[in-house]
């Protein structure tokens, strides 16, 4: 069947729009942009979509995890880090002390002892002689005399002669030597008397070194053996020959600058020689010197010698403490107590001679303390730690009852969930505080 049109049916073409050139530029400059906007598309197209609710679950399990490792690291940490420290604040007291106190060679109860550390330098210098000189001269010495023959006591006469090794010597002036005593258990205590000797001959094989007398004019009496002497230190000036003269002054001059010297060397030597357990002031050095023969040294030169001894008292520590809290700290009642700083007490001589002389020779120093010393009760640190190990950390008041040199303690005991001391007395540590 052939299809019939109708004329309005029949639309005329339209005629095509003619672009102009500014138009097919300005298509050409958004054609870009279009191209932008499909590329934004894509993009748009390509991101992931994540669930928040399983974002949030993961943070939350890795927060526990480090949590978990963070306690857990401190727990273990904790116990191989356990142990207890105990802070200790023992009794003390600082007391203002400046007075005159006494010390003796062979004390009585509650007096205070010392000894005597000696120790001696020789040194030597060059200087000019104009000649020399025949010199006879007798050595000289101190000896210290025993009487173990009675107790009452003996008197001996000047010039009381003394033999040891073949050589004689004798006592400047008369001595009474104190009658023996005895001690708790019965045994003898010689009484003992300090005397000058000088040699029977001049020569300097009398120079003697220290050396034990006895008195030859008791030989085959009990005097004999019970009445003797003793030196303790090495006798000085015997001479018998010729002798460098020498300028004085250049010989003072050079006589004081060599005994500085030896003077400070002794000095130095103090602290690294003195026994352990005691102790010493600097101030309490007494020196004495001798001049020993000079020797040739070519045909206008001497040489001469010094020898210093320097003589210091030493003290035992707890002795001292104790002796020192007795006489300056009120309601001391005893107790082992110690000094924390020798430093802070300034020690001199009642007699400004004392420090020049031979202390050795005396039994007894007077001497002023100033200063004001800290001093410490003592308390047994281990058997505090005993006491104290898988103890219950509230029994701390009750074990402190028996240690009253202490005055407070605190402890930290580790983990801090632990409420027992350790059982291994390592383990706890001791601080002792004094505030």
């Amino acid at each position: 069947m052939t299809q019939k049109w109708n004329l309005q049916d029949i639309k005329p073409a339209q005629p095509r729009k003619r672009v102009s050139p500014v138009d097919e530029n300005m298509l050409q400059k958004k054609a870009p942009a279009a191209r932008t906007t499909r590329e934004n598309a894509d993009e748009v197209m390509s991101i992931n979509i994540v669930d928040g609710n399983k974002k949030k679950h993961k943070s939350l399990v890795y927060a526990l995890v480090i949590f978990a490792v963070i306690v857990g690291g401190g727990i273990i940490a904790s116990m191989l880090m356990g142990g207890a420290d105990l802070t200790v604040h023992p009794r003390y007291r600082e007391p203002n002390v400046n007075a005159t106190f006494q010390a003796q060679r062979t004390p009585q109860p509650k007096e205070l002892a010392y000894e005597i550390m000696t120790l001696e330098a020789e040194g030597e210098r060059q200087v000019s002689a104009t000649g020399k000189e025949e010199v006879k001269q007798q050595a000289q010495g101190t000896i210290l005399i025993y009487n173990k023959h009675q107790s009452a006591p003996m008197r001996l006469v000047t010039n009381t002669r003394f033999e040891s090794n073949g050589l004689i010597f004798r006592i400047k002036d008369s001595a009474v030597i104190p009658g023996y005593t005895k001690d708790a258990a019965g045994s003898i205590v010689p009484g003992v008397i300090t005397a000058e000797v000088f040699a029977d001959e001049v020569g300097e094989q009398y120079n003697l070194a220290p050396s034990r007398f006895t008195i030859p004019g008791f030989a085959g009496e009990s005097e004999f053996d019970n009445l003797y002497a003793e030196s303790i230190e090495t006798f000085a000036g015997g001479f018998d020959g010729m002798r460098f003269i020498i300028d004085e002054n250049e010989l003072q001059t050079a006589k004081q600058a060599l005994q500085t010297e030896l003077r400070n060397s002794l000095l130095e030597r103090t602290n690294s020689e003195k026994p352990a357990g005691l102790v010493l002031f600097s101030d309490a050095v007494s020196f004495t010197y001798q001049s020993l023969p000079s020797i040739e040294y070519g045909d206008d030169l001497a040489t001469i010698k010094e020898k210093v001894i320097m003589r210091i008292p030493l003290f035992k520590e707890a002795e001292f403490a104790s002796f020192l809290a007795a006489a300056t700290v009120p309601g001391y009642e005893g107790g082992d107590v110690r000094i924390t700083d020798y430093q802070s007490l300034s020690f001199d001589y009642s007699e400004a001679t004392t420090a020049s002389s031979d202390i050795s020779d005396t039994e007894e120093l007077s001497f002023k303390l100033t200063g004001r010393p800290q001093i410490v009760w003592e308390y047994d640190g281990a058997k505090l730690k005993a006491d104290l190990l898988n103890a219950n950390k509230t029994a701390l008041p009750g074990v402190l009852g028996a240690y009253p040199a202490i005055e407070k303690a605190e402890a930290v005991i580790r983990p801090f969930w632990e409420t027992k001391f350790p059982i291994d007395i390592k383990e706890i540590t001791i601080i002792e505080v004094i505030e």
